[in-house]
């Protein structure tokens, strides 16, 4: 009988043959060696397939599932089912990771008993060539176990899901797994707010263990991923009612919200495209509006005036410099 590997460690792979190398050295080279690799191959064209099965000839721990493209969303939850691992660790494959990361997470999610074990990670843009370390705003609570529905802070983080290392168990448990939508169009974002959502104990670890690569300076030029954010702030209510907490917490999802679509409709390539998305927005506005969600816990009192004319005006967007 085959021991059940402590960590499974899951590989989305998309024509990533220019930098897959980087990270699978890096996963394999882990002073943490308990683990199965399972490489998800989402109908790739150039060599990034031949590249996996290199590695795979030489390291038993390598899987490969070799797929026809579905998306990311739709391929992590295979690679979800395929998993065996105690923990599941999540990398990209344009991403490295340090040593002793596996490692450090691991032994902490243990010692704890969490439900998410997280380190630190570097941004390295490489569209501007400037690299930085991404910190938390809550610093008082690194090194500690906590809830995270007593410290809403961490529900407006940006999700990184690829830095934690999540129990399995809990993971089923909870029933979290990833919008099946086309493309690699911010699946991670209902994924991460489930995870904080049911999380009883989770940890951030003060070691900057991951180097998370920025290397296109990404625009949305195509009509289908047009609303794929709205979906996503969509599956995130969803699921904050399913689990009772949506009272609770429905200020800051709209906060979490203004912020998505904003950063969304900059990312538009065209006027028609954001002329298109600005309509989805204002009617969205509107229902959290109705809905008591936007208030002055997080709204400034000029930006619910701009935001209460959007749904009277949405064209007012294009001309107000600060919204």
């Amino acid at each position: 009988m085959n021991k059940t590997p402590g960590i499974s460690v899951l590989v989305p792979c998309y024509n990533v043959e220019k930098y897959l190398r980087q990270c699978l050295d890096s996963i394999l080279a882990q002073t943490f060696t308990d683990m199965e690799v399972i490489c998800l191959n989402d109908g790739s064209t150039d060599s990034t397939l031949k590249i996996i099965e290199e590695y795979a000839a030489t390291d038993s721990r390598i899987k490969i599932v070799d797929k026809a493209n579905s998306g990311y969303g739709a391929t992590m939850n295979v690679g979800l089912d395929k998993a065996a691992g105690k923990y599941i660790s999540i990398i990209e494959s344009d991403d490295y990771i340090e040593p002793t990361m596996l490692e450090t997470l691991y032994n902490e999610a243990e010692k704890d008993n969490l439900d998410l074990a997280r380190c630190l990670y570097i941004e390295r843009n490489e569209v501007k060539g400037k690299d930085r370390v991404v910190h938390y705003p809550f610093a008082d609570r690194y090194g500690k176990t906590f809830r995270p529905l007593d410290e809403h802070r961490v529900f407006l983080i940006a999700p990184s899901i690829w830095v934690g290392l999540y129990n399995r168990d809990f993971l089923n448990t909870n029933g979290i797994r990833f919008l099946e939508t086309p493309g690699a169009s911010y699946q991670d974002t209902s994924f991460a707010f489930k995870v904080y959502a049911s999380a009883e104990r989770i940890k951030f670890i003060p070691e900057v263990l991951h180097n998370y690569r920025i290397n296109t300076n990404s625009s949305v030029s195509s009509p289908g991923k047009l609303f794929f954010v709205c979906t996503e702030d969509a599956e995130v209510r969803r699921y904050a009612k399913e689990k009772g907490v949506y009272e609770e917490l429905k200020e800051l999802l709209a906060i979490r919200a203004y912020g998505s679509y904003r950063w969304n409709y900059n990312r538009l390539s065209s006027y028609k495209l954001k002329h298109e998305f600005i309509k989805r927005w204002s009617r969205d506005v509107e229902d959290m509006f109705n809905d008591g969600a936007i208030t002055r816990r997080y709204f400034s009192k000029s930006r619910i005036f701009r935001l209460k004319m959007m749904t009277r005006c949405p064209w007012i967007y294009y001309f107000t410099r600060k919204f």
